[in-house]
């Protein structure tokens, strides 16, 4: 049984961020919850999606993982749209000089290369360090 999407708020579950826009001040403690879908149509299909944030370099550096989720495809021989969730925690990592505050976003279905790997470059801003702004002073008296 494929799913239907309405709009982009029954998609994105209330207030969430569109894909290829940027989520911003996601700090250590927080969750960041992927939403995507996908169509299917075949055999009936049970397996897991996956997601993870972190760096593409070479290869997709993964600092941050939702691990396997269990989904299921119903045996189709109609194009079925399917909505698939997964939770990322996001928890305080070593960081490098190198390591940007901004990171990358990609989803798989595991073990189905031909499903394609969605990627978004530079889209969840992790504060991993201190950040402080307007610091000033604002008076001094004699008491």
């Amino acid at each position: 049984m494929g799913l239907e999407i309405q709009s982009i708020e029954e998609l994105l579950g209330g207030i969430a961020v569109p894909a290829g826009q940027k989520l911003y001040g996601v700090i250590p403690g927080d969750t960041v919850r992927v939403t995507a879908i996908i169509a299917y149509r075949g055999p009936e299909l049970g397996d897991h999606f996956y997601a993870a944030i972190g760096n593409r370099i070479i290869g997709f550096d993964e600092i941050w993982v939702s691990g396997l989720v269990p989904i299921h495809f119903d045996s189709s021989s109609d194009w079925e749209t399917y909505t698939l969730t997964a939770d990322i925690p996001i928890t305080q990592v070593g960081i490098f000089p190198w390591t940007p505050g901004w990171f990358d976003l990609y989803v798989k279905i595991n073990g189905h290369p031909e499903a394609g790997m969605p990627e978004l470059s530079n889209v969840i801003e992790v504060l991993l360090e201190p950040d402080f702004q307007n610091f000033a002073i604002v008076s001094y008296d004699k008491v």
